[in-house]
């Protein structure tokens, strides 16, 4: 090839690139722009505001530049595309999700041992500022250890088993602890579903089986209602959106009521009160893991009628927790869910809450990554 021709064909490929790029930025500019992304289940940045003092401080382009990534147009089938690329090359890892066996999306796990020891700290100051009342804990391993059959036979991820331990040993004496790793990996191995394959919480068979471990853990007695049980299909979930594939098989998500339990599901913050733990808005939504209480929540107080012990219980806690509630209200007739993610002190702090509610028992219910990144288990301490 001469140098003319090899010059001539630079020129075109460069000229095809840049025609391609500029068709994306006009068609990003006249059409409409989307608010929300079901996929990644956020709001998209919309087209900043200009100042000549943003742009001096870069703001606007810093601002400009998310706008055009979130507005990219057909970007979650460019984000698809590129994942089965991935996974044709052989690549097992994306966006920190293993691609494993059997469909499974497990979420690559590394500990942070600071924030864990800080956490531990954190656990031990509120065991103390309740002292008197039952500090029980109820730690849930991640699908990537319960279900490290599935994994990739190369990868880098690390033994949640070590992080437990740790916090085993770290905790107050006082403080009763419970982890259902062998519970969930035999109901496994039994054929059992224990987590989702697209989505990084727990199922609510898992967290019955968990939960049946933990009532039998503290002594109490064995759970006796009976369950009317409603499917949702073709649920992806948190770990699908981050390594989308046209390869992904789909969950069903079960609905578990006691239709002889009357609930009163309080709201605090919102001032709303319903009589199901279930939202029904979000049954046809790609974040179908929210049917469960609407999401999460700085307070929510719930009452049942016909639960098998009368006791007050406080349940601090993560989403895991929310697709538990069906057996935590069967089992205790006031049981109070607070996030601290959202709660922040805003009235009573936790020990005063327990003080002036009289709580029977206050239970930690988390899973180990979120324990492991978290930063607001402080809140607990004021």
């Amino acid at each position: 090839m001469s140098k003319k021709t090899e010059r001539i064909s630079q020129i075109i490929m460069v000229s095809i690139f840049i025609i391609f790029i500029l068709g994306f930025c006009v068609w990003t500019f006249f059409t409409k722009d989307r608010q929300f992304s079901e996929m990644e289940n956020r709001n998209l940045a919309q087209f900043p505001e200009f100042s000549w003092k943003q742009l001096k401080e870069g703001k606007f382009t810093q601002e400009l530049e998310s706008y055009m990534s979130d507005q990219l147009p057909f970007k979650d089938s460019l984000v698809t595309l590129k994942t089965d690329t991935d996974r044709l090359l052989m690549h097992n890892l994306q966006n920190g999700v293993y691609f494993g066996s059997d469909g499974y999306y497990l979420q690559n796990y590394k500990e942070f041992p600071v924030q864990v020891n800080k956490n531990i700290g954190y656990v031990n100051e509120l065991a103390e500022l309740c002292k008197g009342t039952e500090i029980d804990f109820m730690l849930v391993p991640n699908s990537i250890s319960v279900m490290s059959d599935k994994l990739p036979s190369v990868n880098n991820t690390e033994d949640q088993q070590k992080t437990i331990d740790k916090i085993r040993a770290g905790l107050d004496k006082s403080i009763k602890f419970y982890c259902p790793m062998d519970e969930l990996k035999k109901a496994a191995a039994d054929g059992a579903q224990p987590y989702y394959k697209t989505d990084h919480h727990w199922t609510s068979d898992g967290a019955r089986v968990a939960f049946d471990g933990f009532m039998k853990f503290l002594g109490e007695d064995e759970l006796k209602a009976k369950y009317d049980v409603k499917e949702l299909k073709d649920f992806m979930g948190t770990l699908y959106s981050k390594a989308p594939s046209a390869f992904s098989a789909k969950d069903t998500m079960k609905l578990y009521t006691d239709t002889n339990n009357k609930l009163t599901v309080k709201y605090v913050d919102q001032n709303k009160t319903t009589d199901t733990l279930f939202d029904s808005s979000f049954q046809d939504k790609k974040d179908k893991y929210s049917t469960f209480l609407g999401g999460n929540f700085p307070v929510v107080e719930i009452k049942a009628d016909n639960a098998q012990q009368d006791k007050k219980v406080l349940i601090l806690k993560d989403s895991y927790a929310n697709c538990a509630m069906p057996y935590f209200t069967s089992m205790y007739s006031d049981v109070t869910m607070m996030d601290m993610r959202y709660y922040h002190m805003q009235k009573l702090t936790v020990s005063e809450y327990v003080k002036q509610n009289k709580i029977d028992k206050v239970i930690l219910l988390y899973n180990v990554d979120f324990f492991n990144t978290d930063t607001n288990f402080v809140e607990m301490t004021f």
